[in-house]
């Protein structure tokens, strides 16, 4: 896979007069859910994100293409589909990936910062809560538990998740199990193996995800509060790095200040005004 990546820079290189299409790896499932959401709709035309198959990851893969192409630079993308999430961040680091269109939490991005360019935030710290999801089945009974204290429950999460792996280690669950794919978490937490996960609510109620061989829920009233802020990072190695920054800074600003960022991620459910009266969960983080 990452010759397959250096190949692809290759050719980047030798046909960038030629106004070449710029390689960006993206997760199957969320650039066929992005095609569902935008519908008849451009990038430059969407406003609004009412839509059920709309998660975090489908308006910023909207919302950073927005951005560089209102800050002046239209680039043309070559979407490369798979399972990328780990890998992103090192082809970054090496200038192999130009940007990803998934925010990272700036604890993470903060490590990298020698190799990368961070964006201003997308998610400002404070702003983002997660809901605690178990299996459907298992919400009368474990609700009671964490009433008494989230010890009482066990946890998976993916060691990738750093803002996760902190607040959940700083809220000492019963046992945090460490798994790297989402769909394997969510499958053991229906399962019943594991209690809990945390997972971002929904556009609407009842919050849960259902899909083959899972489905989960999350417990009404407790939400858990996450304490950083996320943001896009762009590649210093790479040679389209530096304009790609400053477009995608410029545009990011005009869409903050029209209110489009805040209102995408309200509307996909990401910052969800139905959750802003449950009882707030807070790590005493070191």
């Amino acid at each position: 896979m990452f010759m397959k990546w250096v190949s692809l820079f290759l050719c980047f290189f030798v046909a960038l007069n030629a106004k070449a299409k710029i390689p960006i790896s993206i997760e199957t499932d969320i650039y066929n859910y992005a095609q569902q959401v935008l519908g008849g709709e451009t990038i430059e035309s969407i406003e609004h994100f009412n839509h059920p198959s709309c998660l975090r990851d489908v308006v910023e893969f909207i919302l950073v293409q927005k951005a560089i192409k209102l800050g002046g630079v239209n680039l043309e993308y070559d979407f490369v589909l798979g399972d990328y999430d780990a890998r992103n961040i090192r082809l970054i680091q090496h200038g192999l990936l130009l940007i990803s269109f998934d925010s990272i939490w700036l604890n993470e991005a903060s490590q990298y910062d020698k190799d990368v360019f961070i964006s201003d935030p997308v998610i400002r710290n404070g702003e983002f809560y997660a809901g605690i999801y178990v299996s459907h089945n298992k919400v009368s009974d474990l609700k009671p538990k964490l009433a008494q204290s989230i010890s009482n429950l066990s946890f998976v999460t993916s060691e990738a998740w750093h803002t996760d792996v902190k607040t959940l280690t700083a809220l000492k669950p019963k046992n945090l199990v460490i798994e790297a794919d989402w769909l394997v978490m969510a499958k053991m937490v229906s399962n019943g193996w594991v209690d809990a996960m945390l997972a971002p609510f929904k556009p609407s109620m009842p919050f849960e995800y259902i899909g083959k061989n899972y489905n989960i829920r999350a417990i009404d009233g407790v939400k858990v509060a996450l304490q950083d802020s996320r943001h896009f990072v762009v590649s210093k190695k790479h040679p389209l790095g530096d304009k790609t920054f400053i477009a995608l800074q410029k545009g990011l600003k005009q869409l903050r200040k029209s209110g489009f960022i805040e209102r995408a991620y309200k509307e996909c459910g990401f910052l969800n005004p139905l959750v802003d009266d449950w009882q707030e969960i807070k790590a005493k983080m070191q």
